[in-house]
């Protein structure tokens, strides 16, 4: 009988370990998200829902020795990064983004992982999936977007790599909801601390893709004389 007490304690426990846990992204005065479009022509301010958005923000998460991503965040199409389905929106504040809930999927209650937060502009899909589809080949450079799915104008960007513990319940032990944002490290892992800058997207115009047409033509015709 006593073994059979200790296994389901050992059970109940284990189950506690491999829940969900629990993080807050909720961003703050200093780490604002902006809309960097310098590269472009144009300029840069904070994401808001007249420039640009509405925005969507998700967070990814990945095991605690990933500590970098490539500047073109290709990197984060394929394991071992994993999407946790905590997902916020911007709000009426000026760069400032919230979630309506906590839990994250694919990050254990007392777990340690690394994360990044993906924002980008809200008429480029509505979920993850469908803007990770559209950014499969794409690059960054000179702070603009290119190539890739993307089939509107928008802006696209993501944190920094940082590392957290998630909360919730493990037995009789209650670990905190971190903050994935903040002002320095904590007992549960390091947040991000900087503001974080989505760059635009570069769409051709229709002219563009009419002029690349003529230009396909006549490269067809001259070879037919050759």
């Amino acid at each position: 009988m006593k073994k059979i007490a200790v296994t389901l304690s050992l059970l109940a426990v284990a189950a506690g370990a491999f829940a969900q846990g629990s993080v807050s992204m909720n961003n703050t005065t200093t780490t604002l998200f902006r809309t960097n479009a310098v590269g472009a022509g144009s300029t840069a301010g904070s994401a808001v829902s007249s420039a640009g958005g509405p925005f969507i923000y998700e967070v990814l998460t990945a095991p605690s020795t990933v500590t970098t991503v490539d500047s073109s965040l290709q990197a984060l199409l394929s394991g071992p990064w994993s999407d946790t389905g905590l997902t916020g929106n911007n709000t009426g504040l000026a760069g400032r983004e919230s979630g309506a809930s906590t839990s994250v999927a694919n990050w254990a209650v007392g777990q340690t992982n690394s994360f990044i937060i993906v924002g980008w502009s809200a008429n480029e899909g509505s979920t993850w999936a469908t803007v990770a589809a559209k950014l499969q080949g794409a690059t960054l450079s000179g702070g603009v977007w290119n190539g890739g799915g993307f089939t509107s104008p928008g802006f696209l960007g993501a944190t920094v790599v940082s590392f957290s513990q998630a909360g919730g319940v493990v037995g009789s032990t209650t670990i905190p909801t971190p903050s994935l944002f903040g002002s320095g490290a904590s007992a549960q892992g390091n947040p991000i601390t900087t503001p974080t800058d989505l760059f635009y997207v570069n769409v051709p115009e229709p002219t563009s893709f009419a002029l690349a047409g003529l230009g396909i033509a006549a490269g067809l015709i001259l070879r037919r004389r050759k």
